[in-house]
């Protein structure tokens, strides 16, 4: 299959909301499901932009095919021959930096969202387990499977939006990979050594939020007692939903009609993680400085014969 179907696809499967086409075209924004918060908050937003590839493809059918450079009568490359750029293809990078704003402009958004939205889960969080990893005073079931199943969203969200750093980075690196074979001039190594110090490739921050957020699930995991909960305190929840129980039900009835959401952020993320077992045994993805890696490799040995 070729990459721009597989992304288009893969896009689908993974952000089924997004609000443009890979191509840049419009499309009818659906309505949003909500997500749950401790507290009124907007979440992330669901509409991840991604590169593209359609648009970027079209720039290089203009770009005139390989030929060969203007030489002097001895063989030797004309001045300035290397570094002259067609129209067609100072329109070509010109998208490609616009395309890495659009990304560095959302991530960084998004990123702030999501940093505040792990603040707000930290206070839920500890309404259940104490810092020292002991059930809290004001600990209840009810609440404890409500932050469980906040939490595994979140860190749906999370590796989602770590999937959609991978995902764009690869198509940059197929685009430019085109544009190499088409084009006198080599783009594909010193763009992508630039996109490794783009905001939206820095992911410690990111990278730190489903470290966190793992570990919150494992005290979740070990905080009840392998007995269950003590004799008092099951009493007390058990009275709790039996008070409940009676508005539980009034309210499932208004909410008959509604599709069950919970397993969209699952499905999303085995997508995500399905799509990657297709990439990443492609060249791209092991190699996706091009040759870069070999011309450091091959000044390393020079360096040290000389030395020698």
């Amino acid at each position: 299959m070729k990459f721009g179907h597989q992304f288009t696809r893969t896009i689908e499967a993974t952000h089924p909301t997004i609000s443009d086409k890979v191509g840049g075209e419009n499309r009818k924004e659906p309505r949003l499901e909500p997500r749950f918060s401790p507290a009124p908050l907007k979440p992330p937003s669901p509409t991840p932009q991604f590169l593209c590839y359609k648009k970027l493809k079209k720039c290089l059918k203009t770009i005139p095919k390989k030929t060969e450079p203007a030489k002097n009568a001895d063989g030797a490359l004309k001045p300035g021959e290397k570094r002259k750029l067609t129209e067609e293809q100072r329109a070509f990078v010109k998208t490609l930096n616009a395309e890495l704003q659009k990304f560095n402009k959302f991530f960084m958004n998004a990123e702030e969202d999501l940093v505040i939205k792990d603040s707000l889960l930290e206070k839920a969080y500890r309404e259940v387990v104490n810092e020292d990893g002991t059930l809290a005073e004001s600990f209840a079931m009810k609440k404890y499977r409500k932050i469980c199943q906040a939490i595994a969203d979140f860190h749906g969200e999370l590796v989602l939006m770590e999937h959609w750093v991978g995902l764009n980075y690869t198509a940059l690196v197929k685009i430019l990979k085109k544009h190499d074979k088409r084009s006198n001039l080599s783009l594909r190594s010193p763009f992508l050594v630039s996109v490794l110090q783009q905001p939206f490739y820095r992911t410690e921050v990111l990278s730190q939020l489903i470290t966190k957020t793992e570990t919150r699930f494992r005290k979740l995991n070990a905080v009840l007692p392998e007995g269950g909960l003590p004799v008092e305190l099951q009493r007390r929840e058990e009275a709790r939903e039996h008070q409940e129980e009676s508005k539980e039900e009034s309210e499932s009835d208004s909410s008959d009609g509604e599709g069950d959401t919970t397993q969209d952020p699952l499905n999303r993320t085995k997508a995500a993680m399905e799509c990657w077992d297709g990439l990443k045994s492609s060249d791209s993805c092991k190699r996706p400085l091009g040759d870069i890696q070999s011309v450091v490799t091959s000044g390393k040995r020079t360096k040290q014969t000389t030395t020698e």
